[in-house]
């Protein structure tokens, strides 16, 4: 597995490329960074060639300024890196604003995406980051993070035994993903994510299509990927029993689910 960075729009992106074969691009969603599809990569690493980007402001990649998140721009992003690695057309795998990203690429670019797989997608806005485009939502924010940081961080990255328990490792992941974002990066990312409406742009996606929904997801309402799956032509639906981060909660249904779509 080989850890890498490339400029892009005069951003440092980090990334990760393992395996061999055709190849396939993953993104991941907010707050999160290319390590969530690590377990993911490892397993289809025999039969493609896994690309993990950071998304800017995410894991180790450069911070922009505020206000250029948008859909539009981190899509741009996504269609440079792949210009920059010779990327000419790729499997396109996206969680969550990260598979908002992906299902933008494929309806203004079909020319760049062999096939695609949404994993929870925001598709109209509508998830739990709405608060965040409400009056005060910074200095609610702020408050939080410096309320929750010491509590959640002092159990979650120690290296006792309660690490070494099932899915804990996970937790752990999320939560120093999460505080590598800054506060300003977290509130203007997910509020380019409820400002933005794909609905009209799903008609146009060409690619084969998977969607892949948790029915316990208490992030993103299980409507929107279902919506996704109704107005992309040919696409298919498939509903698990997981939360928000089905990669972590079913690894295994994901990568049977990928290898058989992606092959």
């Amino acid at each position: 597995m080989d850890q890498n960075t490339l400029p892009v729009d005069g951003l440092l992106i980090h990334y990760t490329v393992t395996g061999q074969g055709p190849d396939v691009l993953f993104v991941h969603g907010w707050a999160a960074s290319r390590r969530m599809w690590s377990q993911v990569t490892a397993e289809l690493a025999p039969h493609f060639r896994c690309w993990s980007l950071d998304l800017p402001g995410c894991g180790d990649s450069d911070r922009p300024e505020d206000l250029w998140y948008s859909i539009p721009n981190l899509t741009a992003l996504v269609r440079g890196f792949m210009a920059g690695q010779g990327l000419r057309q790729v499997r396109l795998v996206g969680h969550s604003m990260g598979g908002m990203i992906s299902l933008n690429l494929a309806a203004r670019h079909p020319e760049l995406i062999e096939r695609l797989v949404a994993i929870n997608p925001v598709v109209t806005g509508n998830s739990h980051l709405r608060r965040l485009a409400q009056p005060g939502a910074r200095r609610r924010l702020l408050q939080w993070l410096l309320g929750v940081s010491p509590r959640v961080l002092a159990p979650l990255l120690s290296t006792g035994e309660s690490l070494r328990v099932n899915g804990v490792h996970h937790i752990r992941r999320r939560t120093e993903d999460f505080f590598k974002v800054s506060p300003s990066a977290l509130l203007s990312s997910g509020r380019a994510i409820v400002a933005y409406d794909l609905t009209p742009q799903l008609p146009r996606i060409a690619a084969p299509t998977l969607v892949i929904v948790g029915d316990r997801d208490l992030n993103v309402p299980i409507s929107e990927g279902r919506l996704a799956a109704r107005q992309i032509e040919g696409a298919r639906l498939h509903v698990m029993r997981a939360g928000h981060m089905a990669t972590d909660d079913r690894p295994t249904e994901i990568v049977t689910q990928l290898q058989g779509f992606l092959a």
